[in-house]
């Protein structure tokens, strides 16, 4: 080929390319309204999810600066699409930067200088979502008009940030944004559509409504698995941006930076950068004059919780930014809320109270999104680089030794120079004093005090294939797990073949010691002696703890021959020992127990609970072992089911000659109200994982009467009754949001049914008479308070003082647990407490807690606080006045029995290590 034929053919291919990045120009990209109807953020309408997927199709069919990616099922059955725009260039490089960012992200084998060439090399990752709470419909219509914008502009900046950027937008919640978008659309005059979604008639993610930002560190959900896969695993982006409505009142718009506190895992050049990325995006909104953006104290989001979406992302060193903007499709009034008219630090131009449109929100949207990725679009090769220092600095700390900081330690400081006789010095920083320096090493660097190099998990586990649902929970979330091939010691412990190490030298550090080990939430109050702060959610939430995993802390290097993990886990196949043919014997100690019940159950296979301990397949002697006769069936699902779950058995010659009670299948209910309560849609998750049957009933059925002849259990979770029946005790989220009874004529017919609510004079009636005529009656969190009262049971609140004869609840100032871990004693010989052992954790968020009276009669308290420190991890300020509290209380009524379970158990499905006490209570011989 001669010099002039090669110069002629890099000339038509640098024209073609031209023609290519220029196709948007030559051929015009639809708008929304060309495509949909519709403009973004016009009055009186709500977008779809099959709208925005077809408006991303009809942009991917005519410009190649867009590529829909499938990221995997919803619960409905929807695909889950992510759009990603980027120059054509960089799409048709696509799995090469995207490699570069996951490898980067991963921050192994490389050096400083490798890791620079590839910042150099490769493109900011920006993740940009909405809809994760499906009513916040401004978001819906904010990322059809964010990829309008960044696939249509052409204007510099757009060009610089398609050039330096790739940006993947996801709609994080499918099934419930259908359902909110086709609810409000449903009547075909505007005029006619609702101000707002307080007629929904149920839960708008289909299990678990707003909790499905709460499931982060869990991912349970599939939308959530598909979600981390691309955050932690597959794409690991840069920055986060998880677009939330509505804003705090007299605002517009909440942006960060965030109010303490800091949670003390997470690597502090994370706040650093989220500090850049704050200050870009208010100076971007002050010079286009969108005032009323609040920050820090502005709102009560903070960075501590590990659960949600975006700060998930601060323990996996990416960026996580939230913003909360005002917006409903029809107009509404900023507040005047005279403190926020006053300029500082948290709001620099505050806006006065006006009538506000959805779509001047979505202009700040817009511009939101414009300052994020023109920030990650200047700064490219930093934040990729800053991406692998994080990394690489967390395995460098998990490979010596190191320690934590936190308000424990800084309070053994000040306690080890008092007890010197040495006075504190003040310094010209409020509230804070100088010691010796000499306490820094005895107390800060003190060796016990060192973090874990590692955390091993040892087969014999009270509940093996609940560990391995923890170890999967991590992986999911990235963090690298590694089985052992070989014994080994550790701690001066011999470990077999088969255990699982999770190191602490890895990128994701952070999270595999927010999981592990306690979390130390400040105190934190308005002024000394006065009320509580509250955190933005849990203050304590150890998963280790939750699920009853049994670990241990590793502080040195650990010499183990393994092998890493691919993909997620199973539990290694159960076995049966022994060769009898008289029956099975399952021990009480594994939560999958409950599903091998159920399949025996539902082949219609006898089954008993032995009530004296016994010793089954060389475990403890406990009570509750599963006493499973011989037949040709039960002998199939047993063997079967065993393999799969991980369960051991013992095959014996003869029927043990142990008391045994016959385990019946129980009909279950489960309450829901109109509009969905979340911890039923999480108790529905729950029992369908273990196979559980239930039905869900609404109050009209309770009405109804007659309930004994169609159930055995009825259960009523947290926040079943009303807010006028039930005591509000200051729970940090109760399940519930306000949903009002529409008029039955303007809702379709199958949803008329639902209506009502649990009543005094109807439904508490038929509670009791279904109770007494021998049912199992199961109230959990405020719904167990309500039925202490409306049933007058012989139970009083040990968290009151009596003042002028009335009980009143001890103040916060006295009292306050929101969300903690913590420990509790099990009474072993209760069959509500098969099983457990004999301290369990479990999650606490100023629940209610009981003392039997004088009067109470055959009751039990199969669950205690006992001691003046119970907190595991979180915040207990006053934890001592919950010393001798009941946590369960069993009590009979009539021929049956109600069962009063304080704390939350089966919140997000978290506290596996809790479960039993439900199960056991659910199928306790009646």
């Amino acid at each position: 080929m001669t010099r002039e034929t090669m110069g002629m053919k890099l000339f038509g291919m640098a024209m073609a390319l031209a023609l290519t990045s220029n196709m948007a120009l030559a051929e015009p990209i639809p708008t929304p309204k060309q495509i949909l109807g519709h403009d973004m953020g016009e009055d009186r309408y709500v977008a779809s999810y099959s709208e925005t997927l077809r408006y991303w199709q009809a942009l991917a069919a005519r410009s190649d600066r867009i590529r829909l990616i499938d990221i995997g099922p919803t619960v409905e059955k929807r695909r889950q699409m992510m759009a990603v725009v980027s120059s054509p260039e960089n799409l048709a490089l696509l799995d090469k930067y995207r490699d570069i960012s996951a490898r980067l992200g991963r921050a192994e084998g490389l050096d400083d200088a490798q890791a620079r060439a590839l910042a150099a090399e490769g493109k900011a990752v920006v993740w940009v979502d909405g809809g994760i709470h499906a009513s916040e419909v401004l978001t819906h219509a904010a990322i059809i008009a964010e990829v309008h914008d960044l696939v249509g502009s052409e204007d510099r900046e757009a060009q610089r940030i398609r050039n330096d950027v790739i940006t993947l937008f996801v709609a994080d919640n499918p099934d419930g944004q259908e359902l909110v978008a086709n609810w409000y659309m449903r009547f075909a005059d505007p005029a006619q559509r609702e101000e707002n979604f307080h007629s929904l008639p149920k839960l708008y993610h289909p299990y678990i409504g707003h909790d499905n930002n709460r499931d982060f560190y869990m991912a349970e959900m599939p939308e959530t698995q598909n979600i981390t896969r691309v955050l932690f695993k597959e794409w690991r982006p840069q920055i986060v941006l998880n677009q939330h409505q509505t804003g705090p009142a007299g605002t517009v718009v909440f942006i960060p930076p965030f109010r303490n506190p800091f949670n003390f895992n997470y690597n502090p050049l994370v706040i650093a950068s989220l500090e850049e990325v704050g200050a870009a995006i208010q100076s971007r909104l002050l010079s286009e004059d969108k005032r009323g953006a609040t920050s820090r104290n502005g709102a009560h989001y903070d960075t501590w919780y590990n659960g949600n979406l975006r700060t998930s992302s601060y323990f996996h060193n990416a960026i996580g930014i939230l913003t909360e903007t005002i917006g409903m499709p029809v107009p509404i009034e900023i507040q005047l809320v005279p403190e926020r008219q006053l300029p500082g630090n948290d709001q620099p131009a505050p806006i006065p109270p006006q009538m506000w449109r959805m779509g001047q929100s979505l202009e700040y949207s817009l511009s939101i999104n414009r300052a994020v990725l023109s920030h990650a679009a200047n700064n490219r090769e930093k934040l990729l680089y800053n991406f692998y220092r994080m990394g690489a600095a967390n395995i460098e700390k998990g490979s010596r030794d190191s320690w934590t900081v936190s308000p424990r330690r800084i309070a053994e400081m000040h306690a080890a120079s008092a007890a010197t006789g040495a006075k504190p010095e003040p310094t010209r920083t409020r509230g804070s004093s100088a010691i010796d320096a000499r306490f820094y090493d005895a107390v800060l660097k003190n060796p016990a005090n060192r973090d874990a190099r590692a955390y091993v998990i040892a087969p014999d586990q009270r509940d093996y294939p609940t560990s391995i649902r923890f170890l999967n929970a991590l992986i999911k979330l990235g963090v690298e797990v590694e089985r052992a091939t070989a014994p080994f010691t550790a701690n001066g412990k011999r470990f077999p073949s088969g255990s699982y190490v999770v190191r602490t030298a890895q990128a994701y550090r952070p999270h595999v010691i927010d999981m592990f080990e306690p979390q130390d939430y400040p105190n934190n109050f308005e002024y000394p002696g006065g009320p509580p702060i509250p955190p933005a959610d849990a203050s304590g939430y150890t998963l280790a703890y939750q699920m009853g995993v049994t670990f241990e802390r590793v502080l040195d290097a650990l010499d183990a021959k393994t092998v890493s993990t691919r993909g997620e886990l199973r539990p290694d196949a159960g076995r049966i020992i022994g060769s009898g043919r008289a029956g099975f014997l399952i021990g009480h100690g594994a939560n999958d127990v409950i599903t091998l019940t159920n399949r025996l159950h539902k082949a219609g296979q006898p089954l008993f609970w032995l009530s004296e301990p016994r010793r089954v397949a060389g475990g403890p002697a406990e009570r509750g072992a599963l006493w499973v006769p011989a037949s040709p069936q039960a002998e199939a699902i047993v063997r079967a089911s065993v393999a799969e779950l991980g369960l051991v058995a013992e095959a014996v010659n003869r029927e043990p000659g142990e008391a045994k009670a016959a385990i019946p299948a129980p009909r279950v209910a489960i309450v829901d109200v109109y509009g969905g309560l979340i911890p039923t849609g999480w108790m529905r998750w729950i029992f369908e994982k273990f196979e559980l049957p239930y039905t869900i009933v609404y109050p009209q059925q309770l009405d109804a009467g007659g309930l004994r002849d169609a159930f055995d259990v009825i259960i009523l979770p947290e926040a079943a009754f009303d807010k006028e029946a039930a005591e509000d005790t200051g729970g940090m989220f109760r399940g519930r949001f306000t949903i009002r009874q529409p008029d039955p004529s303007r809702i379709p017919a199958e949803y008329r049914g639902w209506l009502g609510s649990i009543s005094a004079d109807r439904s508490v009636p038929a509670l009791k008479a279904f109770a007494e005529t021998g049912g199992t009656l199961i109230g959990m969190g405020e719904s167990a308070e309500a039925l202490v009262r409306a049933l007058a049971l012989p139970v009083e609140n040990p968290l009151a003082v009596i003042k002028d004869g009335k009980a009143i609840p001890l103040p916060r100032t006295l009292f306050y647990v929101p969300g903690a871990i913590l420990s509790g004693r099990v009474d072993a010989t209760s069959p509500v407490g098969y099983g457990l052992p004999q301290q369990l954790d479990v999650f606490y968020d100023n629940s209610p807690v009981f003392r039997l009276t004088d009067s109470a009669r055959g009751g039990t308290t199969p669950l205690r606080f006992e001691g003046k420190q119970l907190l595991r991890s979180g915040w207990g300020w006053g934890q001592e006045n919950l010393d001798g509290a009941a946590a369960v209380v069993d009590l009979p009524q009539g021929d049956g029995r109600v069962l009063l379970i304080g704390p939350d158990i089966t919140l997000r499905a978290q506290s596996h290590g809790a479960f039993k006490l439900l199960f056991n209570a659910i199928y306790e011989p009646r």
